[in-house]
Order: C-alpha cells, then sequence, then structure tokens
C-alpha cells in the first residue's frame, strides 16, 4: 500500500484537530508517526530472545501542550519559540523580504516568519507586542519544539 501526500496531509489535518498528542499508524510496509509537541522518540524492533531486555530510560517531563509560546529574560526581553517542529523560513519565499527585522515595531499578530512541515507552511505569529531585538534562527535552520526563534523588546 502507497500513501500519497495529499493521505498524509489529511492523516495530520484529523490527528491536529483531534485530542491526541501522538500518533502512530502502521500498514503493511508503511509506517507514520506524529506528534504535536514534539520530535518522537525512535522506536526500535524488538531485541533478540536471548538479548537481555533494554532498561526503560527515566521519564523527562513534558511541556504542557497549551504552554504560552515566550519566556522573560533578565533584561526584560520576551522569546517567540517555534511552536511546532521542521524548518524556519524568515521570508514568504526565496528572496523576498524578511517578515520581520531587527528594530521593526510588531504586534501580536505580527507574522514573524514560517515552519515548513511535509510540505505545509505554517505561519508563526509574534503573540507579543513590541520590537524586534534579535533573531535567533537562521534563514532554512530545522527548529525544535519550543526553541526560541526571536528576542522581543515588549511595549512598556
Amino acid at each position: 500500500m502507497t500513501l500519497t501526500h495529499e493521505d498524509v496531509r489529511q492523516i495530520l489535518s484529523i490527528i491536529e484537530a483531534s485530542s491526541f498528542d501522538s500518533i502512530e499508524i502502521r500498514i503493511g510496509d508503511v509506517s507514520l508517526a506524529a506528534s504535536k509537541s514534539g520530535p518522537l522518540v525512535a522506536r526500535q524492533a524488538a531485541p533478540p530472545v536471548s538479548a537481555p531486555a533494554p532498561q526503560p530510560a527515566p521519564a523527562t517531563p513534558v511541556s504542557a501542550p497549551h504552554q504560552k509560546t515566550e519566556d522573560r529574560h533578565e533584561d526584560g526581553l520576551v522569546e517567540i519559540k517555534a511552536p511546532i517542529v521542521g524548518i524556519f523560513y524568515v521570508a514568504p519565499e526565496p528572496g523576498a523580504a524578511p517578515f520581520v527585522e531587527e528594530g521593526d515595531r510588531i504586534d501580536a499578530d505580527t507574522t514573524v516568519g514560517i515552519i515548513e512541515v511535509m510540505k505545509v507552511f505554517n505561519s508563526i505569529h509574534a503573540e507579543t507586542s513590541g520590537t524586534v531585538v534579535r533573531r535567533l534562527v537562521e534563514d532554512g535552520a530545522f527548529v525544535e519544539f519550543h526553541q526560541p526563534i526571536l528576542l522581543i523588546r515588549p511595549e512598556t
């Protein structure tokens, strides 16, 4: 069985609208795993019977799914964090002007970049009004869930 890009997009749309945090689907040789809160830990095939059973890894705390996307720095700056895992782009297309640059005044609904996941482009909004101080991620770089991408000096 083969899945088309449209099949995968529909599956991911259903998952995103659901209350599930992650899902793994296996159909024959095809395997699809997705998570809303961050990268999934790769699963390994079951060890041979003669091998000792692997020890479970210590549990690591998981962020709350609706945690705010900003953290304050000591000097009052606010981090704008990646809400999803993917490739971060500073502009809507190659060669275009960046969405925001250092020194730009932005509102909470200002698009500050896009993150591409499986050919789906997701706009990232500032969620804070203020002035862009610094971009922490280069154009085309892979970002992790909750990785800081911009520093903003909030309005006072």
